[in-house]
């Protein structure tokens, strides 16, 4: 009766909403569903927790809200982006989709390692440095990529940018507080002593640096926004309107929701049903035998020089067995499962173990 009283007060119509009044109902647990996790408005002590609702249709409507939330924010370049991914947080919470929250988690608090990075934070960018000849004189070179042994060339060839898109976002909104407009990522000391005195006849490397415009990394923001956007239209599309809430999603909804996350947050690499379809790790040719492109395969995927190591003495002491079960392969596989990364995503325990299998089996020969 209160319930009732309350909604007619508000001037809506009393009962079960109908899918007319949904925009009205969803106002009403607005504040309840948003604010107290995004920080705005007031934050009352009697608040409760996301998707916390005394009944399934106010957390559908709960639910669609915050889709929409996102949906706005994600089109509108003023909002701050550093709030549309809090927002994707608390998605990922009612989803409880392990990928999304590792994603905006990443993205809000900086990434931890350069191989999780997804390609959009993986820029072009040359390098210049300083030299200085006996007499005191300084100069600023170009350093091509070609005068750099192999394994140095990515240091005047890409740059991963792994800060904070909090930091990105200050970067663009302030330009003058980087030098000149551009922004630098300096070469690691040990690499600058390396080359001293081996790029510039008569003159010495003091410093170098990789930089490019201020204005690159609004790709990155911009990029961010409409991943977003996608996967939020197609989690709308993919839940229906009114007749599910998050937490009671289908098994077949699951992995269509799961599935979109990943491949739009990521790119297409998702894995389903224990066959790997990762385009980026899996499906290149890996010729019987070889282990130099079973060995970039793996690095691909995420697998350090000490795993192939790893690895190479398991095959060793495996011989004919090949995947055997009990064999030393088959350890190998389940110890480095939880490390497998596709995309920038780390694909799980189970989706890894499916990946290293799939790349074993080919090297083997067991599988085209």
């Amino acid at each position: 009766m209160l319930a009732a009283i309350s909604l007619s007060v508000r001037g809506l119509p009393c009962g079960q909403p109908n899918k007319s009044s949904a925009v009205s109902m969803c106002r009403l647990v607005r504040n309840a569903a948003i604010n107290p996790i995004t920080g705005c408005g007031p934050r009352p002590s009697w608040h409760r927790t996301p998707f916390a609702f005394d009944s399934p249709s106010e957390l559908c409507y709960a639910a669609l809200l915050l889709l929409d939330d996102i949906i706005n924010l994600a089109t509108d370049d003023k909002d701050s982006i550093t709030v549309l991914l809090r927002k994707c947080l608390v998605l990922a919470q009612g989803l409880k989709n392990e990928h999304l929250k590792v994603w905006a988690n990443d993205e809000l608090n900086g990434y931890p390692d350069e191989k999780a990075l997804p390609d959009y934070r993986v820029l072009t960018a040359g390098s210049v440095g300083m030299f200085v000849e006996s007499g005191g004189t300084q100069i600023e070179r170009s350093i091509p990529s070609s005068v750099l042994e192999p394994d140095d060339r990515i240091w005047s060839e890409t740059v991963h940018v792994t800060q904070s898109i909090k930091s990105i976002e200050h970067l663009l909104e302030h330009p003058v507080e980087s030098a000149g407009g551009r922004v630098s990522f300096p070469w690691n000391y040990n690499l600058v002593l390396y080359y001293q005195d081996k790029l510039l006849s008569g003159w010495t490397l003091l410093s170098a640096k990789q930089t490019f415009p201020v204005a690159v990394l609004s790709g990155i923001v911009d990029t961010v926004r409409t991943r977003v956007l996608n996967m939020a239209l197609e989690i709308r599309s993919a839940i229906g309107n009114f007749d599910v809430d998050l937490e009671q999603l289908t098994p077949q909804k699951q992995e269509k929701v799961d599935r979109t996350i990943v491949n739009y947050i990521y790119g297409n690499v998702f894995v389903a049903g224990g066959d790997a379809t990762m385009n980026a790790t899996v499906q290149q040719n890996i010729v019987v035998g070889d282990w130099n492109h079973l060995e970039t395969a793996l690095k691909n995927a995420g697998i350090t020089d000490l795993g192939l190591k790893e690895l190479s003495t398991a095959v060793q002491s495996n011989g004919d067995h090949k995947l055997h079960e009990g064999g030393s392969v088959m350890k190998w596989i389940k110890a480095k499962a939880p490390e497998v990364i596709a995309g920038g995503v780390k694909m799980g325990a189970e989706v890894g173990k499916s990946i290293l299998t799939e790349l074993l089996l080919r090297y083997y020969g067991l599988k085209n």
